[in-house]
C-alpha cells in the first residue's frame, strides 16, 4: 500500500509502544477530510491500490480522509490526469526495509501532494464558486438562503461540505456589506469584489491542525522527534511532518505547564494535569498563535 493508515500512523506517541487508536487529539476523527489526501488516495486506487483497505479504515477507524475518498469512488469519481502518475517502490531512509510503497510523478521517485490530481468530477463547477458560497456562509449567511438553489452544483457541493465542518480559514481578509439580495462580499477595508480563488478552506491543507498541536505537545513532554519523522517518511503522515517542521524551526507551545505525558489504560496520552481524559489538539496554544 502507498501508506499506513492515516488514523493510525501516528497513533503511537513512544517508540517503544505498539501504535494504539487511543493517542491520538481526540477530536481528529470529527475534522473534515484533508483534500490533498483524499485525492491521493483516489490516484492510489485509480492506479491499482486496494481499495477495501481504505474501505476498511473508513469503516472501522472513521479515518476522515479514507471516508471521504471511498465515498467519490463509489460515486464513480476517478482521476483524469492518470499517465503523470505511477505506484511504485521509492528508497525511504526511515520505512521498513528502507523502502515505501508511493504514488510518484512517472518516471521519478518524488511523491505527489494530491494537488496535482485532476478529477473526472473537477468540471462540475468552478471552485470559486464553491469557495465565495462557503466564505457567505462562514461570514453569517443563512444556510436557508441557499438551500432552494441545490440545483446548481456549486451550491449543491458548497453545502455538503459546509455541513461535514468545512470552513473559511481566512475569512478575516473579507466582509459582507449589505443585507438579501444587496449583500456583497469584499476584501476587508477596499470594497474590491471578493476573488474566490483566493479564498482558504480548512480542508486545503495535507493535515489536520488538532493533530499537528498534540504531536507537538507529545514532543514536548518527552515523545520521540525520530519517530514522528519516521512515520512520517514511512506513511506519508503530513501531520507528523507538519509537527516536526515546527518544531524544528522554533515553535513553542505556550501553555505546556498545563499538560502532562502519561499511560492510562495501557495507552500513552497527553492530558490535563491531574486528569485521564486525552486532551485535544485545539487546547494546545502556541507561540505562533
Amino acid at each position: 500500500m502507498t501508506r499506513k493508515n492515516l488514523s493510525l500512523a501516528c497513533l503511537g506517541i513512544v517508540c517503544a509502544l505498539p501504535l494504539a487508536a487511543g493517542a491520538q487529539s481526540a477530536d481528529w476523527q470529527q475534522v473534515i477530510w484533508r483534500e490533498p489526501q483524499v485525492r491521493y488516495l483516489l490516484a492510489d486506487m485509480t492506479g491499482g491500490g486496494k481499495t477495501e483497505l481504505y474501505r476498511k479504515y473508513a469503516t472501522e477507524e472513521r479515518d476522515p480522509d479514507s471516508r471521504e475518498a471511498i465515498r467519490r469512488w463509489d460515486g464513480g469519481v476517478r482521476v483524469v490526469n492518470t499517465g503523470d502518475f505511477e505506484r511504485r517502490w521509492v528508497t525511504s531512509r526511515l520505512a521498513k526495509n528502507s523502502r515505501a510503497f508511493r504514488v510518484v510523478f512517472r518516471g521519478t521517485s518524488r511523491t505527489i501532494t494530491g494537488n496535482e490530481v485532476i478529477l473526472s468530477n473537477d468540471g462540475a463547477f468552478t471552485q470559486a464558486s464553491l469557495r465565495l458560497v462557503l466564505l457567505d456562509l462562514t461570514l453569517g449567511a443563512p444556510v436557508a438562503a441557499y438551500t432552494e438553489q441545490t440545483n446548481q452544483p456549486a451550491i449543491a457541493e458548497a453545502l455538503r461540505v459546509w455541513n461535514a465542518g468545512g470552513r473559511v480559514s481566512n475569512a478575516h481578509l473579507f466582509e459582507a456589506r449589505g443585507d438579501g439580495l444587496a449583500r456583497r462580499l469584499v476584501v476587508r477595508g477596499s470594497g474590491l469584489a471578493a476573488d474566490g480563488t483566493l479564498v482558504r478552506l480548512n480542508s486545503d491543507v495535507p493535515y489536520p491542525e488538532v493533530n499537528v498541536r498534540y504531536f507537538m505537545a507529545d514532543i514536548a513532554l518527552g515523545g520521540g522527534l525520530e519517530f514522528y519523522r519516521k512515520v512520517a517518511e514511512e506513511a506519508h503522515e503530513m501531520g507528523c511532518l507538519e509537527a516536526v517542521r515546527r518544531v524544528e524551526e522554533g515553535y513553542t507551545i505556550t501553555n505546556l505547564d498545563q499538560f502532562e505525558r502519561k499511560k492510562v489504560d495501557g495507552k500513552v496520552l497527553i492530558t490535563r494535569k491531574g486528569r485521564d481524559q486525552r486532551i485535544s489538539g485545539k487546547e494546545v496554544k502556541l507561540s505562533s498563535d
